[in-house]
């Protein structure tokens, strides 16, 4: 799938769906917290849409040091605008999740990066992670949790998938986008190998990848890793 920002009307769905549902982030927090998420933190949020997760977390945690970052220029305007309607402080900026460019001053500097539900439109998985492994310090984690593949659902995880799809209310615009979001999705063999082709890069002192429906209502895919100490 080629990698494109989400713009216009689709962005403004994007939004008004996340900040109505601002529950199925809970079980990401949870992961975050077991990864060791802390007050006074650095945690930079790649592929960040519109900025719910940094609202709920600058509530949580009201001392992290959040970024934002997104392809696209529309949810970077939405998610600030959104910051400072809850009066957080909060920065966003533009930036490519597969490329460091925009970032170099975060190489090296965060606690934790973060991604959830958004690498599946990246053409280099790879890059990706290898990105997150990038700006996260020695010592630092990295989470990811991703949509996929309906290949890798069985039948059972398939019609639960047709039930969420269809029982919710959805925004037709943004029914169609989470439907697409599977069918494009990478398939599990491959976030295995594109996590095994940046940890050969960055050394990392433990790894592990994991599908479950936790929180979320179908199954997703978790990818964690701690890069190895200085």
């Amino acid at each position: 799938m080629k990698t494109e920002p989400i713009t216009g009307s689709g962005a403004e769905a994007f939004h008004r769906m996340g900040s109505r549902a601002l529950h199925k982030y809970d079980e990401f927090v949870d992961l975050l917290v077991g990864a060791g998420i802390e007050d006074g933190q650095t945690v930079v949020d790649l592929c960040c849409g519109s900025g719910e997760l940094e609202i709920i977390l600058s509530s949580r945690f009201p001392s992290l040091n959040l970024i934002g970052v997104d392809l696209s220029e529309d949810m970077v305007r939405i998610a600030r605008g959104y910051a400072a309607e809850e009066g957080k402080t909060v920065e966003f900026r533009y930036g490519d999740a597969q490329l460091l460019a925009g970032m170099e001053d975060l190489v090296g500097k965060a606690d934790l990066v973060v991604s959830r539900h958004a690498f599946h439109r990246l053409t280099r998985l790879p890059a990706g992670f290898a990105t997150m492994l990038s700006l996260v310090k020695p010592g630092g984690a990295i989470l990811n949790c991703s949509f996929l593949h309906l290949s890798d659902f069985d039948e059972p995880e398939f019609r639960t998938w047709l039930q969420f799809l269809t029982g919710g209310r959805w925004d037709p615009e943004m029914q169609v986008a989470w439907a697409l979001a599977h069918h494009h999705a990478p398939r599990l063999q491959d976030y295995h190998e594109a996590l095994a082709q940046a940890v050969g890069e960055t050394p990392v002192s433990e790894q592990r990848i994991w599908v479950d429906n936790q929180g979320y209502g179908v199954s997703t895919v978790k990818c964690f890793a701690r890069r190895a100490a200085a």
